[in-house]
């Protein structure tokens, strides 16, 4: 059995102290002490299996195929789920789903936790389509990425049939996804299909229940993809002009990004809807004609807690980062990156415990400096 524990409801959160701290300006923030008693809702599950559809501005890097070291069987997982906060969530975020995993997603969703997976539209394939059905894989949610119109979206990768698994695979969310399951649609801004959003947003809305629009995440090797100023002007054009028949999100994880886009609504709006943002878990939500969702990076380590493809836990972002980095402990170019390795995945690990460790060291190494980072960034529009 996992080790069991009780949720202590919190009244003050570590986004309404980011809130008071960065919009404010108040000193004292509490967020370290807020942040290492969050624990997470999500439990991301990077299971990476080397993708054939290798995406030019995929977050991952590109690996090729590779032997799992010691995989994150059903029994850790389970006892780690029944430890996380609020809803409980598994999500697959391989991209790639390997059939020895749909077994231990089917036992996740039969035991009460929530299931998303986060798709390329392979999972549509017939003979993962019949184990999934075996299996009685039923999911509460499932996006499948689409990045423009079909030639834009194969442009983008490396893989010229694309764009029809990914039709594949929202034709057969039906056969996998709850009665009342969400099929969404993630769309990734990048300087090749920036112009393509609103023909993109306009064909897909009229088949998924939401779309979403995030911008990228930044690796070594891919910033040549990133949208500057101008190309976000004419993005931001399109979503709020476009004819969209179901909802549309804008999402970023970059400071960087977050700022421009504010630039591009000016000054005086920017201080009008930082001003009246509302929050969610570790985001906040502007009103600038659809939701724009920002997560500030400092915080990050609350959103979600990762375990990667060897049964690491691992802290945020640790993504940019191979597998080979990852357990050397430094980069490609000599840089520490040991603080991103947290302990083995087991079956009785101690969430809680666990989780404070791990966001003690994300704030020394990544999240104090973040956010300072933020308030200054922020300062200009206040």
């Amino acid at each position: 059995m996992a080790c069991e524990t009780n949720e202590v409801p919190q009244e003050v959160t570590a986004i309404d102290r980011w809130i008071d701290h960065v919009l404010h300006g108040e000193k004292d923030t509490a967020i370290p002490t807020l942040l290492g008693r969050e624990v997470p809702p999500l439990l991301s599950w990077i299971v990476r299996g080397g993708c054939a559809i290798q995406c030019r501005h995929c977050i991952f890097p590109h690996e090729g195929p590779k032997t799992f070291g010691v995989q994150t069987g059903e029994e850790a997982l389970l006892g780690i789920l029944r430890q996380l906060s609020g809803s409980r969530h598994l999500i697959h975020e391989g991209r790639q789903l390997l059939p020895w995993q749909v077994p231990i997603l089917a036992a996740a969703g039969r035991a009460g936790h929530g299931v998303s997976l986060i798709n390329n539209g392979q999972y549509a394939a017939p003979n993962m389509l019949a184990l999934c059905e075996r299996e009685g894989l039923a999911i509460d949610a499932l996006d499948v990425s689409v990045d423009g119109t079909k030639d834009i979206h194969n442009g983008q990768r490396a893989s010229n049939n694309a764009w029809d698994i990914a039709m594949k695979g929202i034709v057969h969310a039906k056969h996998i996804l709850k009665t009342d399951g969400k099929l969404t649609s993630l769309f990734t801004l990048t300087t090749l299909n920036h112009a393509h959003l609103a023909e993109t947003g306009e064909m897909l809305t009229q088949v998924v229940d939401e779309w979403h629009v995030t911008t990228m995440s930044l690796r070594p090797g891919i910033e040549h993809l990133r949208a500057g100023d101008r190309e976000l002007a004419l993005a931001l054009e399109q979503l709020l002009g476009g004819n969209f028949a179901k909802p549309v999100f804008l999402r970023t994880y970059s400071l960087d990004d977050f700022v421009a886009l504010l630039g591009i609504l000016g000054k005086e709006t920017a201080n009008r809807v930082l001003r009246n943002a509302l929050v969610t878990y570790n985001a906040i939500v502007l009103d600038i004609g659809i939701p724009l969702y920002f997560y500030p990076k400092s915080l990050q380590v609350n959103e979600t807690l990762v375990i990667d493809a060897d049964g690491w836990w691992r802290l945020p972002f640790c993504i940019h980062h191979s597998l080979a980095e990852l357990r050397a402990g430094e980069d490609e170019m000599g840089k520490d990156i040991s603080h991103f390795n947290v302990v083995p995945v087991l079956p009785c690990v101690d969430v809680p415990t666990l989780h404070a460790k791990a966001a003690s060291r994300w704030w020394v190494s990544i999240g104090r400096d973040c956010l300072s980072l933020e308030r200054q960034a922020l300062e200009a529009f206040l």
